[in-house]
């Protein structure tokens, strides 16, 4: 008897490790045989007629038909300019460096009409270890970068899923996902990758759209109000937990001539003021009124705020008043599109003890977990 309540006790111990949502997993099978082991293609620039790359030993460069066709050590300078057909860069090293960064993976020099590209050719796993300490601090709770890591590795397969056709599935910036190379890398999110290796959500058997975002202010985004078109997943969903973060509340002041240098090609003159028109009933902001000294114009918010710039208005959740001075005062809430998973909100639900599944399923509604498995 004592025995079996042991057993019994270890079981609930494991459970209670992993979580009894663990067993919910299923399989996602891609449709490519060999997706599992396909590289992210990675956008790091065009290139220029001297590019230099480095590496701890031996740089082998290859050509389309993987035939060794030169051998550098540690350093590597070349025109890729001149290029007629795609060459690889690889080291016999782990890392090879192109501008200060080191890379996992190899480096594809691809011409395509006129233009070099430079892509970092790196599987999956060794590419999240990089993008999600470039995403969120390697010092947040641990189930709210494992968050992080499962949004990362879903929106980087249904990118590769959908751009086969394209150069690249993702470049380094906020465009997609920041990758910041091997510089990055920390212990703690590399034991957060490894530790959801292969895990991704699902809706109706496809991988979803994880999108996320820095700080919702306090409540998601539809993202019929963002991009105009609805997820059925993706409804919004109060995130209280955002006050704990950064950039929950933020203010702003901006000068006349920085406004007007950013507006002016709505071709209304001087502008006068600046006026909310409509919100959405998240309380974001719909639509712009600029009055010029020569018209006025009505703008979306989403566009007024790529004009003014995302540094400066954090969030289309904001209000704005014409100060005497002829500044512009500008209070909002959160930071970023508001669409999907808030970074912050994440990481205090992880603060407050909710694990990476319980935070997932707070942000994307009816969605499920699966491990890629090959076919």
């Amino acid at each position: 008897m004592k025995i079996q309540k042991s057993i019994l006790f270890i079981c609930v111990a494991i459970l209670g490790q992993i979580g009894c949502a663990s067993v919910m997993v299923t399989n996602w099978t891609p449709e490519e045989s060999n997706f599992k082991s396909k590289p992210v293609r990675v956008f790091l620039g065009y290139a220029t007629e001297e590019e230099t790359f480095k590496s701890s030993g031996e740089i082998i460069v290859r050509d389309a038909n993987d035939l060794t066709i030169k051998k550098a050590y540690d350093f590597l300078s070349l025109n890729p300019t001149a290029l007629k057909a795609p060459i690889s860069i690889q080291s016999g090293s782990q890392f090879l460096e192109y501008k200060g960064v080191s890379y996992r993976g190899s480096v594809l020099l691809k011409p395509v009409d006129g233009k070099v590209y430079i892509i970092n050719l790196v599987p999956i796993e060794e590419y999240l270890l990089s993008v999600v300490p470039s995403e969120v601090s390697a010092s947040w709770p641990k189930e709210a970068l494992k968050a992080q890591a499962v949004c990362a590795r879903t929106y980087v397969v249904r990118e590769m899923l959908n751009r086969k056709k394209q150069e690249f599935d993702v470049d380094t910036s906020t465009n997609t996902q920041v990758y910041k190379g091997k510089n990055k890398e920390h212990r703690n999110t590399t034991e957060a990758v490894f530790e959801t290796e292969g895990l991704i959500l699902i809706h109706k058997g496809q991988p979803i759209q994880s999108f996320f975002h820095s700080n919702a202010g306090g409540y998601t985004e539809d993202p019929i109000n963002v991009w105009g078109s609805p997820v059925e997943y993706l409804k919004p969903v109060p995130s209280e937990y955002d006050k704990d973060g950064d950039q929950y509340s933020w203010e702003e002041k901006w000068k006349p001539d920085y406004v007007n240098t950013n507006l002016q090609y709505l071709g209304v003159g001087e502008i006068q003021d600046i006026i909310v028109s409509s919100r959405f009933p998240s309380s974001r902001v719909n639509e712009m009124e600029i009055i010029g000294s020569s018209g006025s114009k009505k703008i979306k918010a989403t566009e007024f705020r790529k004009k003014i710039g995302a540094t400066k208005l954090k969030s289309t959740r904001f209000g704005i008043r014409k100060e005497e001075s002829g500044e512009y005062y500008v209070k909002g809430l959160g930071s970023g599109h508001g669409v999907g998973m808030s970074q912050w909100g994440s990481f205090a639900m992880a603060k407050s003890q909710f694990n990476h599944r319980e935070i997932l399923q707070h942000y994307f509604k009816g969605i499920e977990f699966a491990r890629i498995v090959a076919r």
